[in-house]
């Protein structure tokens, strides 16, 4: 168990070490850190990405309730 402890503390450790680093691409980081007129494109590109994570989820979570709505109202498949 203290094995497995110091995996943990150490993994953690290295992570906020390395967070700096992992967190954007250079251009990416400079845009969010100097916030000058790049700044903008940086959140723009962020919430882009946000989106199209966002919308298939969105789509796939609908779909599935419609389903099993539509399941419970007739659960002979008489639809």
């Amino acid at each position: 168990m203290k094995r497995f402890v110091a995996v943990v503390v150490s993994a953690f450790m290295l992570i906020l070490v390395a967070v700096d680093n992992i967190i954007a691409c250079p251009a990416c980081k400079d845009s969010f850190t100097s916030g000058g007129a790049n700044g903008s494109v940086g959140e723009a590109y962020s919430w882009s990405i946000l989106f199209m994570l966002g919308v298939p989820l969105t789509i796939i979570t609908v779909a599935t309730i419609v389903v099993a709505r539509r399941l419970r109202q007739y659960p002979n498949g008489i639809l």
